[in-house]
């Protein structure tokens, strides 16, 4: 039991994340929880913005114009980011929760794919916003 305590005081200590390689299912499951706090928090928003377009004629006007504004359009690009990962990621999960795709290079893989589809469809969303 000595040599074990001496063990655990030999190993070296990294304090900068930064500089730690996570996996890819890491990356993507902090992703996850980050989306999912996004989509928590605009709630508020997209709740005001909905009761002001349908109190009148103003209101839908003045959330029309509110929604073409160039910054709301971006809030609204980084949340369809936040839609997409967070709705790919929980497909993913539930299949992991199906034991499907469990290995580990296929749990990889399938990081990879959810990573790469949100940004795919962030992409599509930003040439559909401004363009």
């Amino acid at each position: 039991m000595n040599d074990f305590k001496k063990q655990i005081k030999k190993r070296p200590k990294n304090l900068n994340l930064l500089s730690v390689k996570f996996p890819m299912s890491a990356v993507m499951s902090v992703g996850h929880r980050a989306a999912g706090v996004l989509l928590f928090i605009s709630i508020p928003y997209f709740i005001y913005v909905f009761q002001l377009s349908l109190s009148d004629e103003t209101g839908f006007l003045q959330a029309k114009t509110e929604l073409n504004s160039p910054l709301v359009k971006l809030f609204l690009l980084i949340f369809i980011w936040a839609l997409a990962h967070h709705f790919l990621a929980g497909i993913r999960f539930l299949l992991l929760d199906l034991d499907i795709g469990i290995e580990k290079k296929w749990a990889q893989k399938t990081a990879v794919l959810v990573i790469a589809s949100g940004f795919i469809i962030f992409l599509i969303c930003s040439v559909v916003l401004f363009y």
